[in-house]
């Protein structure tokens, strides 16, 4: 795993909840997750004006929850202390790695934002404890 200085389909980013079992995750950026996100751009903006709007929720399970850990990849704590956000280059393999949230995750969804911005969150099946990643501009991405 490293950090990439070109988008890839792996997006490191910070990422947390109330009960601080989750540092970070992974978005699964691939060409058809891009194609999706200016979609949702356009459809957004037909509110910008709008002063109650507040978002466009999706169901979309493109994103992964994990914990830092000493023993895979500890260079990931690094790395978000000095960014939101970065790109890296990765593999399945050393995916698997990580250390995952232990919890049945549900509900996952994109809110997406007149600004363009936006959070992945979803929820821990039975306890309903929420898992949600640092905000994103969708416009920077795709």
């Amino acid at each position: 795993m490293k950090i990439s200085n070109i988008p890839t389909d792996y997006l490191l980013i910070k990422a947390l909840n109330e009960s601080e079992l989750c540092d970070f995750a992974i978005i699964h950026t691939t060409e058809q997750w891009r194609v999706r996100q200016k979609e949702r751009m356009i459809a957004v903006t037909t509110f910008i004006n709008d002063g109650s709007f507040k978002w466009l929720n999706y169901k979309d399970e493109s994103v992964d929850f994990f914990r830092y850990s000493d023993e895979d990849h500890p260079e990931i704590q690094q790395w978000l202390s000095e960014n939101n956000m970065l790109f890296i280059e990765t593999n399945a393999e050393e995916l698997k790695m990580l250390k995952g949230i232990d919890f049945k995750m549900s509900s996952y969804q994109m809110q997406v934002f007149s600004n363009g911005n936006a959070v992945y969150s979803c929820f821990e099946k039975n306890l309903g404890d929420e898992f949600w990643t640092c905000e994103f501009s969708l416009n920077e991405l795709t």
